[in-house]
């Protein structure tokens, strides 16, 4: 999910750089990655770099993240970004109360609440044998 939220972090940063085009494009109009200019990509990546940079110790994770992100199929990410606008919509109490429940649960109760409710991530894919 924070895969998720730095990517629109990103994409919210980007909106000014890219809204300086003529005509503002649809949501289906945007170009492919490689026909994008300098300006938009860098204003795309430069929150992810700064994150990068800015927290080394979390870096594994973000990686494991993203390889994550990789994993899922087009609609588990639309859950995954449904749940972020939900939790985006949601008063700070609201958020704090939620937080509380979740710490208070066990280890045990949290997965059950996992496999319930959580995103269902098909199995990682094999990876090729090496033939020496």
């Amino acid at each position: 999910m924070r895969v998720a939220a730095i990517l629109m972090t990103g994409l919210v940063l980007a909106a000014p750089a890219m809204a300086q085009q003529a005509a503002p494009p649809t949501a289906t109009s945007y170009p492919e990655w490689d026909r994008l200019t300098p300006d938009q990509r860098k204003a795309l990546v430069d929150p992810v770099r700064a994150r990068w940079n800015e927290n080394p110790d979390m870096r594994e994770e973000m990686i494991k993240r993203a390889q994550h992100w990789q994993r899922m199929t087009p609609e588990q990410r639309e859950a995954a970004h449904r749940g972020i606008r939900r939790w985006e919509n949601l008063t700070p109490d609201q958020r704090k109360a939620m937080h509380e429940q979740w710490k208070a649960m066990s280890p045990e109760q949290r997965k059950a609440w996992l496999d319930a409710n959580g995103p269902k991530m098909p199995p990682p894919r094999p990876r090729p044998q090496d033939h020496r």
